[in-house]
């Protein structure tokens, strides 16, 4: 029980970590894998590197379930926070064609 609530703070703290970055980035579009977006905000690093800190200690206190449910059960955790992101950036492309250049 305690491996699952980690995870689940976990995946809460990434979300939450994605939220400041979208917050700090309203008209540019986030970098889905590499790259850092144009405003970063270290709380944003912060919640991240706790988000990944309790992530890896439920996997780790989650020894009597199989590798492959705890993979798929963080996959299903993160999916908010990467639907969150492609919403935002669609959004951003969405709205570049009718802002003029910066």
């Amino acid at each position: 029980m305690i491996a699952v609530l980690l995870m689940i703070l976990g995946c809460a703290s990434f979300f939450y970590a994605t939220h400041v970055i979208v917050s700090a980035n309203p008209h540019a579009k986030i970098p889905t894998w590499i790259g850092l977006p144009p405003n970063n905000p270290g709380r944003a690093f912060v919640f991240r590197m706790v988000g990944i800190l309790l992530l890896i200690s439920g996997a780790v206190f989650s020894d009597d379930l199989a590798w492959y449910w705890i993979a798929m059960f963080i996959l299903i955790l993160m999916a908010p926070s990467a639907v969150y992101m492609a919403l935002h950036n669609r959004r951003v492309a969405r709205s570049a064609g009718t802002r003029p250049t910066e």
